[in-house]
């Protein structure tokens, strides 16, 4: 007879290995939280007056910190007040977001500069804080009480992208804490003709962060406890150099990050509507002796527009624009935007869909420590420029760029 087969059983009381399940994404166990805990107010004088320093309470990871400005003139009987071409953003003059250990991530920048990574960052649907309901501009014409009081939000970006909570930073130590300095502008710096009396700013922070997940969801499968690569932070900073009319060719002094957008500012003798005209036409940059652009002006300034950063030309000749303002805005209140005088943007973070700021971050321009870059053209006009590098640049965590790529 044959032999009876049999079948093999597990052993007794062993039960059947189940996968783990997957990890959910960070995003799905977090929501964004606000956090209020800075409200200063101070007169403009003829001095830069340091307010207090900010210590970011801990809340979690830390999204974004938002800057509201609201700056009042009383009881002006000058007939013109005369601000200079960055109002109203200069009343500001520095301002500054650190690390725990004290190093900048964010400036040390002007306001008019953190309005600048605002507008041309890639963070928002509506990006021109000129377009925000809040911001507001009195007159800068007629014999007005006001005149000249303004006010506006800024943003001091942290995140890259909301979508997964790319660039978040742990914020949970009380006593190793990020930190935002600022310091009011001189009255000098604000105005050339000032209102009869000077007026008082008040300055709130507030800040957005995501909140620490649950360790698993309500059917208890476990969530990410971190934002994708946690520890990737998202820099801005900028460096001035002096360039003369005529030939130019500027090597670039930050390199050895992942760029993500370049911004460019031309002055000369302190005028960005003169850094406008004088701008090199065409404008070259080079990356390790590579031509990246050769680009002409007009067609630059297309290229913005086409991007989303603002519309075409404000209504009506600019001559109807204020000069102490300098840019193509029309009408006293500054309503229609348009180009900033002597601000070009070169971004890298435009690799998914049609705005700066739609990425999958594979279109970042990678550079070593050692990577060569250079400005070259042919600055016109006469005499010494200033021509400002803006960078915005991403660290991976671990340096690893391919930990940030989706």
């Amino acid at each position: 007879m044959p032999a009876t087969m049999t079948k093999s059983n597990p052993a007794k009381g062993a039960t059947a290995q189940k996968a783990a399940p997957a990890v959910r994404a960070f995003r799905i166990g977090v929501q964004s939280t606000d956090e209020i805990d800075y409200d200063e107010t101070r007169t403009l004088t003829a001095s830069t007056q340091d307010m207090p320093v900010l210590n970011v309470p801990p809340a979690g990871f830390l999204q974004d910190i938002y800057l509201l400005v609201e700056y009042n003139v009383t009881g002006n009987a000058v007939v013109t007040v005369a601000v200079t071409e960055d109002y109203p953003w200069n009343l500001i003059d520095t301002i500054t977001f650190e690390d725990v250990n004290n190093a900048p991530i964010v400036g040390p920048f002007t306001g008019w500069d953190l309005y600048i990574a605002n507008k041309y960052g890639g963070y928002n649907h509506v990006d021109d804080p000129r377009l925000s309901p809040v911001y507001r501009l009195d007159t800068l014409t007629g014999t007005n009480a006001t005149a000249s009081s303004a006010a506006f939000v800024l943003r001091i970006p942290v995140e890259l992208c909301p979508r997964d909570g790319l660039g978040a930073l742990p914020n949970k130590s009380g006593t190793a804490m990020f930190k935002v300095r600022a310091r009011l502008a001189a009255s000098g710096a604000v105005y050339t003709t000032p209102p009869t009396t000077l007026g008082s700013l008040r300055l709130r922070i507030q800040q957005a962060d995501w909140w620490e997940p649950e360790q698993t969801d309500l059917k208890g499968r476990p969530l990410a406890q971190n934002p994708p690569a946690v520890q990737t932070t998202q820099y801005w900073s900028k460096v001035d150099y002096t360039v003369s009319a005529g030939s130019m060719r500027q090597k670039f002094d930050r390199v050895g990050y992942l760029v993500r957008n370049f911004v460019f500012v031309m002055r000369a003798a302190g005028s960005r509507a003169t850094g406008e005209t004088d701008w090199p036409d065409p404008f070259l940059l080079r990356v390790e002796g590579n031509t990246l652009v050769t680009r002409l002006r007009s067609v630059w300034r297309q290229q913005m527009a086409s991007l989303g950063y603002f519309g075409g030309h404000a209504a009506g000749s600019s001559s109807s624009v204020p000069a102490s303002i300098g840019d193509n805005y029309s009408g006293a209140n500054l309503a229609v935007p348009s180009k900033d005088n002597g601000v070009y943007v070169l971004p890298f973070c435009r690799d998914f869909a049609h705005r700066p700021g739609q990425e999958t971050r594979r279109g970042y321009l990678m550079t070593s420590s050692s990577a060569r870059i250079e400005a070259q053209g042919t600055i016109g006009g006469a005499g010494v420029h200033t021509f400002t590098v803006i960078t915005n640049d991403v660290a991976a965590a671990g340096g690893d760029d391919a930990a940030i790529t989706v």
